[in-house]
C-alpha cells in the first residue's frame, strides 16, 4: 500500500513539473523556449507557433497605430518584428532604445507563387495594395526585400492619395516589388519564402 501511494506522489509531481497551462490560458515556464536573437534569424522554422522568450533592443515602433515594433540582438545586424497580441493594445513609441524581453507566439507567412499572384492581381486592379505580414519590413525575419526602407515610410508609401500619377508610381513599385521576391524565390532553389515574426503574449523593459 505504502508502495502505491508512494508512486502516486512521484506521478503527481511530474505532472506538476510539466507542459501546462496558467489560469488565464498563457504558457507556463516549462512551455516557453528561449533563443537569442541570432538563433531566430538563423532558422526559425523550428519554432513556428511555438511560445518563445526573446530580448533585445528596440530600434523602430511604428507611428500608424503602435502595432510593431523591431528589435535587434547585440550584433545589431538583422531586426525582428515584434507584432501585438491579444492581451497588448499597442507598443509606445518612448519604447525605442530600450531593452525589452518578449514572449510571444513565433509566426511564419508562406510566399509562394500563389501568394503572389494572388498579390499582384490585387494591384492590377486597384484593391489592396500593401499585403501580408511581410511587406512592412518583412520576408525573412521581418526584413523585406526594401530592408532599408523605414516601415513608417513603407506604410506611407502604400497609400495613395488623390493623384492619379502618384497611384500608378505605387502601382509600378509594388510589381517591380513582387517581381523581386519571385527572382528570390528562383535563386533560393525553393517553391517560397518564409517571413517570420514574433506575436507578443506579453513583454517587459528590462533595466541595467
Amino acid at each position: 500500500m505504502n508502495r502505491i501511494f508512494s508512486l502516486f506522489i512521484a506521478l503527481s509531481l511530474l505532472t506538476a513539473c510539466g507542459k501546462g497551462t496558467n489560469k488565464s490560458g498563457k504558457e507556463t515556464a516549462a512551455e516557453i523556449i528561449p533563443i537569442t536573437v541570432a538563433e531566430f534569424i538563423g532558422d526559425a522554422g523550428p519554432f513556428v507557433d511555438q511560445a518563445v522568450q526573446i530580448s533585445g533592443t528596440v530600434v523602430h515602433v511604428c507611428r500608424h497605430g503602435g502595432q510593431k515594433m523591431f528589435i535587434i540582438g547585440e550584433d545589431g545586424e538583422e531586426r525582428i518584428r515584434i507584432t501585438t497580441g491579444e492581451d497588448i493594445a499597442e507598443f509606445q513609441v518612448d519604447l525605442e532604445g530600450e531593452k525589452v524581453e518578449v514572449t510571444g507566439y513565433v509566426r511564419e507567412l508562406i510566399i509562394d507563387d500563389t501568394y503572389l499572384a494572388e498579390w499582384e492581381a490585387e494591384v492590377l486592379t486597384g484593391g489592396q495594395m500593401d499585403r501580408g505580414e511581410g511587406h512592412e519590413g518583412g520576408v525573412g525575419h521581418g526584413e523585406h526585400p526594401e530592408a532599408s526602407q523605414d516601415p513608417d515610410q513603407a506604410s506611407q508609401a502604400a497609400e495613395p492619395d488623390s493623384s492619379g500619377q502618384d497611384a500608378e508610381n505605387q502601382k509600378e513599385a509594388q510589381l517591380a516589388n513582387i517581381q523581386k521576391i519571385r527572382d528570390e524565390i528562383a535563386e533560393s532553389g525553393k517553391d517560397h519564402l518564409s517571413d517570420y515574426w514574433i506575436e507578443t503574449i506579453e513583454f517587459k523593459v528590462i533595466k541595467d
